[in-house]
């Protein structure tokens, strides 16, 4: 009989030498996923999980969450469809990235810890109940 291990995501441990300020967002970032940074990265700095080479990970889920603020902005201002060049209405073409990008932002999420499954797994305690991070 196999043991199955396909899906399962590393559970978040605090390491030796871990960032214990936390860092300024990257200058590139867009104001979305700047404002994820602020709301994430104190409370990832207090559990000591994170260390400088982890900073990337954070980064991309930070993006992708400021890439789904972004499409939900543009779809609530252009309505949920929109016409195409023959004047057809299609779907609007920001639900992709909304789907994509919420689909990243799942799998960031898990890799760092910020979903209540994934702290489950990683043993969390029970002050963990009113985490400002679950999603």
């Amino acid at each position: 009989m196999s043991h199955h291990t396909r899906g399962r995501k590393a559970e978040p441990r605090p390491v030796a030498d871990p960032i214990r300020a936390v860092p300024k967002p990257p200058k590139d970032m867009t104001p979305e996923a700047k404002k994820e940074w602020a709301r994430v990265m104190p409370v990832l700095v207090e559990r000591r999980v994170l260390s400088e080479a982890d900073l990337a990970a954070v980064e991309r889920y930070c993006d992708a969450t400021g890439d789904i603020a972004i499409a939900r902005a543009r779809i609530r201002k252009d309505g949920d469809y929109v016409a195409n060049r023959l004047g057809e209405l299609k779907r609007h073409p920001a639900f992709a990235t909304l789907r994509e990008s919420t689909a990243e932002a799942r799998r960031w999420a898990a890799e760092l810890g910020l979903t209540p499954a994934s702290r489950s797994r990683a043993g969390a305690h029970e002050d963990d109940a009113d985490n400002p991070l679950d999603l």
